[in-house]
């Protein structure tokens, strides 16, 4: 098993005891969802975040050592310390807004960080192999654009895994919660971050310079910048990344969308929200005859500090006037007649200008903490202007040059009004259309580049693998009579178990003289690796089954360990208050384990009675050991607790006295209930479908290993029809759904798979489905139609003219809105697949 896979199985069940542990400490019901866990350097972890920030140091003491970091929006570190400390609601709302983190509240919050670490300790202790704390240590408030990432502060500069949660509070949804722990000591650092941070920059990035403000600095100036004394050592030079710099810019615009409807509201006394906030570059032209309908109000922001340039802010006449009514509170029927009539008087102009005051205030409070250079916007002349008298070439209303628009829906009390667009030159922001165009270009040739240069690994052959397996040591395995039929004998033994499964519901209940239920009941195929990691939850314990008689083999019987002792409390008669204690503590003592092993041995005896009359070969089940096992902590590869096979697993639901607990499950060798062969067949077909070549499929049957053989390579290749490529699992499921129902085989694989070696020549059609329409999926369409010229779709949400034409540009040839229903996805195929194959 994969060292990601075993860690985020235990995060998921820190997130649980996290989760359980701070809805105690504060007393109100949390939740914690969106969890997702990444592969993280230090730069791309800070530049992802937007706002100030707390942190919280974590080091790592014990078998593993390290430093990382707790950390969250300020306001939800206030939020929650505020709900510890009970300040009530009115106030706890004030301190919020004016993001007050006090001495009492960062120590109120430093409790909830300890509980944090506390529950990551906990959980870990209990399910990792190694063992080790989480230590919370001091924490400090820090704006990530200011981060220098080469230095040791906050956290060291290397790799890390990242784990994010949502936090939703009595229901309020909050900000998101990041603890980052050191990726190295866990086996999960990756040697392409490594690669990527160590690579020299080439000719052409040392001598790189950023790109100039749009006005030039004052000759003086330029003077006084030199005058320093130059050290010999030249000075390396970050290269400048205009897709990431963009995203940076985004986020900051984003957070000033949310604070305005703060401002706003708190200004008019009324309910302001401005939302679906959308960035995109636009030219005067476009911005003046395409974009902008009706009058507008342009009110000019000039921009000082360590920049000088303009801004723009846009608003639509009537919605500037209706504005400005509320601030001076205009009776209704009154202010419904000047937005009508368009009266922009005098008064309705100042008042406005007080609105435009405060979007001056929150774009400079939030660009003065998060920008590169410090920056202050300041309201100064308001103007009416009629879009299509606009001179073009002239400088009036705003000179002719690229812009970055970002433009937010706006309503008020719940009516929605026009939107409200912000434009800045896209010089001074140092981000330009034409620089991230062609750094997606480049980083897609890049990694097309990589890609093929990556040796293929070469299969085993038939000979190799049937010579593998005949040297393996394996218990004896039945020898098949000629026309064996393997379908059929699993239908048998399918037989065998559930009646089994109802005589042990007989059995135990006569035993402990308790109502005992066994249910839905399921078979399947599994490996050691999926039971442990996939099935069996929380602590178990195992009674091994030896197999004697016409076969010899082993078997073993999982119960969860609160459910070995509650049975086993109940044949020792134990008074329902201590059982109760008992099974909460967890405490399997000596007597509960004799009292469960009676209970393993009635079963095994069941096992035993259908078996011996019933099976093609006479065998008896023998409880012969216990032991409690925790599945995050076992060793897939040695043979404990039982060894690295394909077993056929028996499973079913517990109740006890009416209620449910936990799965009971009897894990059966296949080769010996001679399912080999099926196994064989599920096990390549379920690697198939992970995308996955024969090469990493272990043959581990020994009864008739050529046949084995023979059936992988009558599974090896299945024509694909349609390649989803997505960082979306829930709509990409739902397409997949779709398109299989439709007749079409389907492959899924991520953003970060090689996509150019799933693009082969049997597809029908590519899709790409995103979370959002972001550079980064562009920056898939470009890899994607510049290895091939299948038809591809982008799926995702919020599309906009300017995304589907960039789309376009870059080769998609439909687009699909998600969440789509099943009536659009199945429409899309019957375009896209069905109709162009007719």
């Amino acid at each position: 098993m994969s060292s990601k896979k075993r860690i985020d199985k235990i995060l998921t069940s820190v997130h649980d005891q996290v989760k359980e542990e701070i809805g105690v400490l504060l007393g109100v019901k949390i939740s914690l969802g969106g969890a997702r866990n990444t592969l993280t350097s230090k730069q791309e972890f800070f530049d992802s975040l937007a706002g100030k920030q707390i942190l919280a140091r974590i080091d790592l003491s014990g078998e593993i050592e390290g430093k990382g970091c707790l950390v969250i929006g300020i306001k939800d570190a206030i939020r929650l310390g505020g709900t510890l400390i009970m300040l009530p609601d009115s106030e706890l709302e004030e301190v919020v807004g004016r993001e007050e983190y006090t001495d009492e509240t960062e120590d109120s919050y430093g409790e909830i960080a300890n509980i944090i670490a506390g529950s990551y300790t906990k959980v870990f202790e209990e399910m990792y192999s190694k063992s080790f704390r989480f230590i919370r240590k001091e924490q400090e408030i820090l704006v990530p654009v200011k981060i220098d990432v080469a230095s040791d502060e906050p956290v060291p500069d290397q790799q890390y895994y990242q784990v994010t949660c949502a936090i939703t509070m009595e229901g309020r949804q909050m900000g998101e919660i990041h603890m980052l722990m050191p990726a190295e000591p866990f086996g999960l650092q990756s040697e392409e971050l490594s690669q990527k941070k160590a690579e020299p920059p080439t000719a052409a990035e040392e001598s790189e310079v950023e790109p100039a403000a749009s006005e030039p600095a004052a000759e003086d100036e330029v003077v006084a910048a030199t005058a320093e004394p130059v050290s010999d050592t030249p000075l390396k030079k970050t290269k400048f990344d205009p897709v990431k710099h963009r995203k940076r810019i985004d986020k900051m615009l984003a957070a000033c969308c949310k604070k305005l409807t703060e401002e706003v509201s708190s200004l008019l006394g009324e309910s302001v929200k401005f939302s679906e906030v959308e960035n995109s570059y636009i030219s005067k032209e476009d911005l003046f005859f395409e974009e902008l309908e009706g009058k507008q109000v342009m009110a000019d922001m000039e921009v000082s500090g360590e920049l000088q340039d303009k801004s723009y802010l846009f608003l639509g006449l009537k919605d500037s006037i209706r504005l400005g009514g509320v601030l001076i509170m205009l009776p209704p029927n009154e202010l419904e007649n000047v937005v009508s009539d368009e009266e922009f008087s005098e008064d309705l102009k100042d008042a406005y200008g007080e609105v435009a005051n405060i979007v001056s205030g929150v774009y400079t409070s939030v660009f003065e903490e998060q920008y590169t250079e410090k920056i202050r916007f300041v309201k100064k002349t308001i103007q009416q202007i009629v879009p299509m008298k606009v001179d073009i070439d002239s400088e009036d209303p705003v000179m002719n040059q690229q812009y970055y628009m970002s433009v937010m829906s706006m309503s008020v009390d719940g009516n929605a009004l026009g939107k409200m667009r912000m434009i800045f030159p896209s010089a001074m922001l140092k981000i330009a259309q034409a620089d991230e165009e062609e750094h997606a270009e480049e980083a897609a040739v890049q990694e097309n580049n990589e890609a093929s240069a990556v040796p293929v690994a070469t299969a085993p052959t038939d000979s190799e693998e049937t010579q593998d397996v005949e040297n393996a040591d394996t218990p004896s395995v039945p020898r098949r009579a000629a026309g064996f039929d393997p379908v059929k004998h699993r239908k048998l033994v399918d037989k065998l178990l559930k009646e089994c499964g109802k005589t042990m519901q007989k059995e135990v209940s006569a035993l402990l003289g308790a109502d005992i239920l066994i249910s839905e009941m399921e078979n399947r195929l599994i490996t050691k690796e999926d039971f442990f990691f996939d099935v069996a939850n929380g602590k178990q314990v195992m009674a091994k089954m030896d197999v004697v008689g016409e076969l010899e083999n082993e078997s073993y019987l999982f119960f969860t360990l609160k459910d070995a002792i509650h049975t086993g409390g109940i044949l020792i008669m134990l008074p329902p208050s201590e059982l109760e204690s008992a099974v909460s503590a967890e405490e399997f003592n000596e007597d509960s384990v004799d009292a469960f092993g009676e209970i393993a041995n009635i079963i095994a005896g069941v096992y035993t009675a259908i078996f011996e009359k019933q099976y093609t070969e006479k065998i008896r089940f023998v409880k012969t050991d216990l032991k409690q096992v925790v599945p995050m902590k076992v060793d897939i590869e040695s043979d404990e607790p039982c060894p690295d096979l394909v077993y056929y697993m028996s499973s079913m639901l517990l109740s006890i006295k009416g209620e449910r607990q936990g799965n009971i499950n009897l894990l059966l060798p296949a080769a010996m209930l001679q399912l080999d062969e099926v196994a064989q067949e599920d096990v390549v077909e379920e690697r198939r479908a992970a995308g996955l070549e024969k090469s990493e499929v272990k043959v581990k049957d020994t009864a008739d290993a050529g046949e084995g053989a023979r059936q992988a390579d009558r599974h090896e290749h299945v024509p694909v029809d349609i390649l989803i490529i997505s960082d979306d699992e829930v709509e990409s499921t739902r397409l997949a759904t779709c398109a299989e129902e439709s007749g079409f085989s389907i492959r899924k694989v991520s953003f970060k798979d090689n996509i150019r070696s799933a693009i082969t020549s049997e597809l029908k059609a590519v899709y790409i489905v995103m979370r959002e329409v972001d550079e980064k999926a562009f920056g898939m369409a470009i890899r994607v139609s510049s290895s091939s010229s299948l038809p591809l779709v982008a799926a995702g949400p919020g599309w906009t003219r300017s995304k589907v034409i960039k789309a376009v540009k870059y080769g998609v040839n439909d687009i699909l809105l998600t969440p789509a229903t099943t009536e659009d996805i199945k429409e899309n195929i019957e375009n896209n697949l069905v109709q162009m194959a007719a």
